[in-house]
């Protein structure tokens, strides 16, 4: 290999990482060079014309540098692709901080960092503002209660969102990401290009720099490409008009949003919880097929102080017939229950029916056996009509 060619390697892989990185040319090669050990590309150059050449290992090492940025390099799957077929539970990075354990997982372009008892969360847009969670069962021990662990566990998440970004970027086309001189951009998912871009979820209106450098999500209110066009079109004909976004000057809302939160699973005992669970115990209780119609048309009630109301079919449940599993769901349930008859309308003729076997077919064939002898079958069509 000539030092031509060695030289020429390292441009082309100067040129991915600018591409990912949405930065200018120059600045990726001064990287690179700084990857080597030299302080910018000209010294990098001047270098070689005295003689040096990048060996092998020093081209390997630009390009396992270059490859944490973008992950599609040479013939490897896109990022999206690496993104979707990775294992939900496989983190992209494991570390440790002050002595806890960190796993720092990638979704959708979303970073997600988590220790014992707290987790952190950046969004995939530029802008978005990072959130620190600690579990109400940890708020006195977290260590995310230290603000010097917090900005050093933000510092490993922030990483990690910049190599996201990248990979992202380096998808779609470089001029999704980096304005022409006229500053237009194109949408990295349909191709239209424009200089003014719309939010259809705000009906915010920004400039090609402004969508870009947030990796097409609105700076505005967050949403994602698929809401970003390059033309109003939801509001012809009405008086509304876009709002301008005001430049930005930050990057990034650097300073995290701390929630305390209870992520438990949590069972919340209202009337339609009480109400489903007497059901199912009604239907653990029914026996015959008269008996589960009785389970599924009995009238359940469950009043502002969890009281509940029970009310059968007399010609579907039989009257001298205790529920006993619904009577034991209650009493777990702390529930103070009552039981009522009445008659409703039976759905079928001869409600005896199905007293007279457990089987549910046995039940069916009894009953179109009855219909067809003493009454009358007819099969709804279908309201749909054929062309």
């Amino acid at each position: 290999m000539t030092m031509k060619t060695e030289i020429d390697q390292l441009k082309l892989l100067a040129k991915r990482y600018a591409h990912a990185m949405r930065s200018n040319r120059i600045d990726a090669l001064d990287t690179i060079s700084a990857e080597l050990g030299f302080p910018h590309w000209k010294a990098l150059v001047g270098k070689a014309k005295q003689g040096w050449t990048p060996s092998e290992e020093d081209l390997a090492k630009a390009d396992a540098f270059v490859r944490e940025y973008v992950p599609s390099l040479g013939h490897e799957p896109k990022f999206i692709d690496q993104s979707i077929s990775r294992p939900a539970g496989q983190p992209i990075k494991i570390g440790e901080i002050e002595g806890h354990a960190y796993h720092v997982f990638e979704f959708f372009g979303d970073v997600r960092m988590e220790g014992d008892g707290w987790r952190i969360f950046i969004g995939e847009a530029d802008f978005s503002q990072p959130v620190v969670e600690i579990e109400t069962t940890h708020k006195e021990t977290s260590p995310a209660n230290d603000r010097s662990f917090v900005d050093k566990a933000l510092e490993v998440a922030k990483s990690e969102a910049v190599k996201v970004r990248a990979g992202i970027a380096s998808d779609w086309p470089r001029r999704s990401t980096k304005p022409n001189g006229k500053g237009e951009v194109v949408h990295p998912l349909n191709g239209d290009k424009a200089t003014e871009w719309f939010c259809l979820h705000c009906d915010s209106k920004m400039t090609g720099a402004q969508i870009a450098q947030n990796l097409w999500h609105c700076p505005n209110c967050g949403a994602n490409p698929l809401d970003i066009f390059s033309s109003p079109f939801w509001l012809e004909g009405s008086d509304k008009q876009p709002t301008d976004i005001k430049p930005t000057a930050d990057k990034e809302l650097s300073e995290p949003k701390v929630d305390i939160v209870d992520s438990r699973p949590t069972l919340r005992l209202n009337k339609q919880t009480i109400s489903e669970l007497l059901r199912i115990a009604l239907l653990e209780d029914a026996n015959t097929p008269s008996e589960r119609l009785g389970a599924l048309r009995a009238a359940i009630d469950v009043d502002d102080e969890s009281d509940a109301w029970i009310t059968f079919d007399e010609d579907l449940w039989p009257e001298d017939k205790d529920p006993t599993s619904a009577i034991a769901v209650a009493e777990k349930l702390g529930v103070e229950l009552e039981l009522a008859m009445t008659r409703m309308t039976f759905p079928f003729a001869w409600p005896g029916l199905g007293h007279a076997t457990n089987s549910t077919s046995e039940y069916v064939e009894m009953m179109l056996a009855a219909y067809g002898e003493h009454g009358i079958i007819l099969r709804e069509e279908s309201d749909e009509r054929t062309d």
